[in-house]
Formats: structure tokens, C-alpha cells, sequence
């Protein structure tokens, strides 16, 4: 087994909900977003490991329900003005909660008729949340898991990357990239983007032996290029 390949490479920031690709890894947690607004609670959560697919879906949600962004670190000096616009709340096991000031924006929310889309790494009844009433609100919200992506879903996220770049590619490619970078969205779409744009500056096609030269050049390293055919 090689070493995986964790591509420093800047995401699009792009989040088109007819570009998010569903499998049974994402599959509730993007039909939890499509439940909105007919969740049996205020809030809801998302969580899973990290490059998974939670920003994007709450990029999805945002959209839907004209939400705003806020950052749970800093709920202590955030006022929600009427009319409650809904809001997302990120990485909220990431850092140290103010409790209080969550409970009073939950407590709003359920009040006013809006709502609230929390995304973590954990799922809620991990969290240590020291207000009982807070945690047990919590752990009432729906919740949905995003499981990272495993080697057929990987397969196809790397697919239909390349597809909606217009460019052919060999079953014997994607089996190899699916073996040498990182299991997440955002690697997937940084693989696709790097070959594009080295194949069109190069004016070659994506072989395999191109793709492994074109890692290896980012790697700094021959450990990528072990088993590729040489050009």
C-alpha cells in the first residue's frame, strides 16, 4: 500500500446543490437539509470528520433558508436582531461553547419560528456541555452523520470531477488516484482540478503515467510513481 497524497491545494468555493453528489455515505444528512422546514425542532445537527461534505451542506441549507453564518465561539456578543434570520453554527465541538449564550439563541429560535443548522465532528452525545437543560435540548434535535467516502464513492466523486471538466478518463487512472489521496470531497475536486490544469499546459492527456509524474512533482517524492508506467 502507498502512501496517501494530502493535496495543499485551494478549494473552489463553490456550493451548488446540483453539484453535490449523494451516496449512502451523505445520503441523510442531505435529506435531513431537505427535511427544512419541517424539522420537529428549532435546530438540527450534522457531523463528521473533517473534508467530509458538512460546509457544503450547509452552504445548501444556507441557500434554502437564506441562513447567515455565525461563529459559536463568539455567541456571547452576537445579537440576532428580529426578524431571526436562521442561522449556521459550525465546528461547534471545536473550541469551548458559550453555553449560555447558545441556550438563549436556541431558546429564541424555538420562540420565533426560526432555525438553527449545527455542524461538528462528533456526534451531540459526545459534546461536554455542562447545562443540563442545554444538553438535553441538544440531543433532542434530529442529527445526521456524513461518514467520510469510501473507495466506490471516492470513484465516483473523482469521476464526475473530471466529467464536469470535460475530460476523459480510463477506468486504471481513477483506480489509481482512488489509492493515492486523501478519502474527502475536497481532495477529489483538488485532484481533478490539478490534472486539468497540468494536462491543458502540458497539452497531454490524463494517463495514468501523467497523473502519477503530476503527484509526484507535488509530493516532492518518487513514492507516487511506484507501480506507474513510465512515459
Amino acid at each position: 500500500m502507498t502512501s496517501q497524497l494530502a493535496l495543499d491545494l485551494p478549494r473552489r468555493l463553490v456550493y451548488d446543490e446540483s453539484d453535490f453528489f449523494v451516496t449512502a455515505r451523505n445520503g441523510r444528512a442531505f435529506g435531513l437539509v431537505g427535511q427544512w422546514p419541517d424539522w420537529h425542532a428549532p435546530a438540527a445537527v450534522i457531523w463528521g470528520p473533517p473534508q467530509s461534505g458538512k460546509t457544503y451542506l450547509a452552504h445548501i441549507w444556507k441557500a434554502r433558508a437564506n441562513a447567515a453564518f455565525a461563529d459559536p465561539a463568539a455567541l456571547d456578543g452576537h445579537v440576532w436582531a428580529a426578524p431571526r434570520q436562521p442561522l449556521v453554527l459550525e465546528d461547534v465541538d471545536a473550541s469551548p461553547l458559550p453555553e449560555t449564550a447558545l441556550f438563549h439563541h436556541l431558546n429564541l429560535a424555538r420562540e420565533h419560528g426560526s432555525f438553527i443548522l449545527l455542524t461538528a465532528r462528533t456526534p451531540p452525545g459526545s459534546w461536554r456541555i455542562a447545562l443540563p437543560d442545554l444538553r438535553s435540548r441538544i440531543r433532542s434535535y434530529p442529527t445526521a452523520e456524513i461518514q467520510p467516502p469510501d473507495e466506490e464513492h471516492l470513484s465516483a466523486l473523482l469521476l464526475k470531477h473530471f466529467s464536469d471538466r470535460g475530460i476523459e478518463i480510463a477506468p486504471d487512472v481513477i483506480a489509481y488516484l482512488v489509492q493515492r489521496i486523501e478519502r474527502s470531497m475536497a481532495a477529489a475536486d483538488a485532484v481533478a482540478s490539478l490534472l486539468d490544469k497540468a494536462a491543458l499546459a502540458e497539452r497531454r492527456r490524463v494517463t495514468r503515467a501523467f497523473a502519477a509524474k503530476v503527484l509526484r512533482a507535488v509530493a516532492g517524492g518518487p513514492e507516487f510513481d511506484d507501480d506507474a508506467p513510465k512515459e
